[in-house]
């Protein structure tokens, strides 16, 4: 099956004004942000943003040098609103959750090359598999690949317990079927994500995943063995965002040191020598 990916059009560096932070569960937050497009420079914010692209976002106003890659969770090119889904980790992510109402950041933005969405490659029953922040380009993708015709997918999201479990009222209004998964076994079903009953059906036409890579590794390991195509949404740590600083290199096949941040951030499961 070939699974040529698209590359992202020019990025622009834009700036954006807060509109709201809300904390949806300990340690994540949603962040929305109005961009300020002003020039021609900025026109591809102005065109459709596809799942699994990215943007990096200026931390230095706290004293932080390097941007910090955040997934896009959801883009209004009419509203130019971009929402982002935050977890506090570290300094860059602490800065953002702690942005404020009328608060200006810096992003650059749309990177990366997004999840392969054509309905030749998607098939009838993707599967779409998530955890962590991993949720936010998951969830994307399956709002988009319920508006296909003839495309019926299956989310399917983990958790390490139930108060982590976010985006619920979202993934029930996408239309598709869904599950949940969490360790502690507080919702869901108890254990990682590959102890969904629903890995025991043998219908599944591609596989979609983003989330912690010992997760993705264990799912690459069984869409294998099912004889499954997919693709995973690496998150590398990223730095500049377009190629130049070689923080996020990962070892591709047949390519050798890969920047994820223009190559990927999503790569086909026969490209990852995991």
């Amino acid at each position: 099956m070939d699974m040529n990916r698209t590359k992202s059009s020019q990025p622009a560096s834009v700036d954006a004004v807060v509109i709201d932070n809300k904390q949806v569960a300990p340690r994540y937050h949603l962040l929305y942000l109005r961009l300020e497009i002003i020039s021609s420079s900025s026109a591809s914010w102005l065109q459709e943003v596809a799942p699994g692209q990215f943007v990096q976002i200026d931390c230095r106003p706290a004293g932080i040098l390097l941007r910090r890659p955040i997934s896009i969770y959801k883009w209004s090119s009419e509203e130019l609103c971009l929402t982002l889904l935050v977890q506090r980790v570290g300094r860059g992510s602490n800065y953002m959750c702690d942005l404020k109402a009328g608060d200006k950041v810096n992003i650059i933005g749309p990177l990366g090359t997004p999840f392969a969405t054509d309905p030749g490659i998607a098939g009838a029953r993707p599967l779409l598999i998530a955890g962590g922040v991993g949720m936010a380009p998951i969830i994307m993708l399956a709002h988009h690949l319920q508006q296909l015709s003839g495309v019926h997918p299956h989310l399917i999201i983990g958790a390490r317990t139930s108060s982590l479990l976010i985006l619920c009222d979202e993934i029930e209004q996408i239309g598709c079927s869904y599950s949940y998964t969490t360790d502690d076994g507080s919702y869901g079903t108890r254990g990682a994500v590959l102890a969904a009953p629903e890995l025991e059906q043998d219908d599944y036409s591609m596989v979609y995943t983003c989330g912690p890579r010992p997760m993705m590794r264990a799912i690459h390991s069984w869409a294998k063995k099912h004889n499954v195509p997919g693709q995973a949404s690496l998150e590398n740590l990223m730095a500049c965002g377009v190629g130049a600083c070689l923080c996020c290199v990962e070892n591709i096949a047949n390519q050798g040191n890969t920047c994820v941040c223009t190559d990927g951030p999503v790569f086909n499961f026969d490209q990852l020598l995991w």
